[in-house]
């Protein structure tokens, strides 16, 4: 991969700082760097790698640049390189903002320390999101794998909750605390956008955010509207499923699915009133 990377800073006719640190995504399906352009100007390049071109990952992104208005705070694409044949790259250029990244990792250590008003920012950003018009079919998941949940999670089944979707709307679906910058506040990685349930955004935040327990409160103080609801209860017993789920492949959700099953006790006791 980082031989791709590499390819595609030369297609691009950018520039890699002499001894680059490179990126690689959860599940090493991607590989970022800082660069900059001809004209000086710095950039955010990841490269990515697919048996065919395609699909709602590899459009996610050129798709958000063209759909979602400025309400919503992102890094502009600034452009696109794709090559290969048996294996397919995917070069995506990115403005480099002058924040800094919330958390190093999806999940916390530790409590956030942010500037003021960006809690607010925050929510105002998911609130214009979920009103952005996005192309029929394009979803986070289907209510097919939301009725599967229950295979994660038994107590669901046991205890009778309805796993039907009322609401979907626009989300990012991956909004973890290393999605996230401060200073200015910013939303990166839209590759995966699309319908989810309502309050699926901030469930997400939260389930992240319980390695650190005021955050937590926050999220949920800041998100009570939605959280403390119908929708918002089945938003979060799906991403607990999705954590548990994934903790038998991976280190980052095996750290987080002892915070989570520790946690859906009281939301199924809250969702059964």
């Amino acid at each position: 991969m980082g031989q791709a990377w590499h390819h595609a800073v030369a297609a691009l006719d950018l520039v890699a700082p002499p001894g680059v640190t490179l990126h690689r995504g959860v599940g090493g399906r991607t590989l970022s760097g800082p660069v900059a352009t001809a004209e000086g100007s710095p950039g955010w390049l990841r490269v990515t790698s697919a048996p065919k071109p395609g699909g709602k990952v590899w459009e996610g992104a050129a798709l958000a640049a063209e759909l979602i208005g400025d309400g919503v705070p992102r890094p502009r694409l600034l452009a696109e390189h794709t090559w290969g044949e048996e294996l397919v790259f995917q070069a995506l250029l990115w403005e480099r903002l002058p924040g800094t990244v919330v958390s190093a990792t999806p999940d916390l250590t530790a409590p956030v320390k942010v500037e003021p008003g960006w809690w607010g920012g925050l929510r105002q950003a998911l609130d214009a999101l979920q009103k952005v018009p996005r192309p029929e079919g394009r979803q986070v998941f289907t209510q097919a794998f939301v009725h599967r949940i229950p295979n994660h999670i038994p107590e669901i089944a046991e205890t009778g909750v309805d796993t039907t979707v009322r609401r979907w709307v626009t989300a990012h679906g991956d909004l973890h605390w290393a999605n996230l910058t401060d200073n200015p506040l910013s939303i990166i990685d839209w590759e995966g956008w699309g319908a989810a349930p309502a309050g699926y955004d901030a469930a997400v935040l939260h389930a992240y955010a319980l390695p650190a327990p005021e955050t937590a409160v926050k999220v949920r103080s800041v998100f009570a509207d939605v959280l403390d609801t119908d929708d918002g209860r089945l938003a979060q017993l799906i991403i607990c499923a999705e954590i548990i789920q994934a903790s038998e492949r991976d280190e980052l959700h095996a750290r987080l699915a002892p915070y989570v099953r520790r946690f859906v006790p009281g939301l199924l006791a809250s969702t059964s009133q």
